[in-house]
């Protein structure tokens, strides 16, 4: 249970910074996107875990090629090309699968490939040493625990921004506050 906990800090992390480098350079937020209906963020979460589990999978395959120091180099470059064949192979089968969804689903699929939370499950999953099995479970964790770490914020965020807030505390600075003392409460649950 242990490392569920650390895969939801995980996930808490990669909420705060993606949310925070999207709305201060592009100006979008998958916090908020996703905080406007539940389907939005169950199909996110899928989406979010699909792309964890199925990256891991290609990319334990993929660091058996890359044996010496100076083949290990490569591997960032081996995870994104991982990852990117899994998203290319996810619009396909979604194109395939539900033309009449697929426009609906494709922003989220979108924004689920290029999250720092997949990614970065790739990099820990490549340096935690742990089997093809353990690999997995961490990465259905860091995706359950991404779901539930956007749920988290998503039901606070609009109190968080209301004219309740001092001005200078209001949306962001405020969520981070809300998310480094939610981050500290399940750091000190120790099952």
């Amino acid at each position: 249970m242990t490392q569920f906990l650390q895969a939801l800090l995980a996930a808490l992390a990669a909420v705060t910074l993606e949310n925070v480098i999207f709305t201060a350079a592009i100006g979008t937020s998958t916090l908020i996107e996703c905080a406007k209906s539940p389907e939005k963020l169950l199909s996110f979460g899928a989406f979010i875990t699909e792309f964890s589990v199925l990256s891991s999978l290609l990319a334990f395959f993929a660091e058996k090629l890359f044996k010496n120091d100076t083949a290990k180099l490569f591997l960032p470059g081996a995870y994104v090309l991982c990852l990117g064949a899994v998203y290319v192979a996810t619009l396909i089968f979604i194109r395939l699968v539900a033309k009449k969804h697929f426009f609906a689903l494709k922003k989220y699929i979108h924004l689920s490939a290029f999250n720092c939370a997949v990614l970065g499950c790739l990099f820990i999953n490549g340096n935690s040493g742990a089997g093809l099995g353990g690999r997995l479970v961490f990465a259905a964790e860091l995706g359950a625990g991404f779901v539930l770490a956007t749920y988290i914020l998503a039901i606070n965020y609009k109190k968080l921004s209301s004219s309740d807030v001092p001005a200078s505390f209001r949306g962001f600075p405020a969520a981070l506050l809300y998310i480094g003392i939610i981050a500290m409460i399940i750091y000190s649950i120790k099952l």
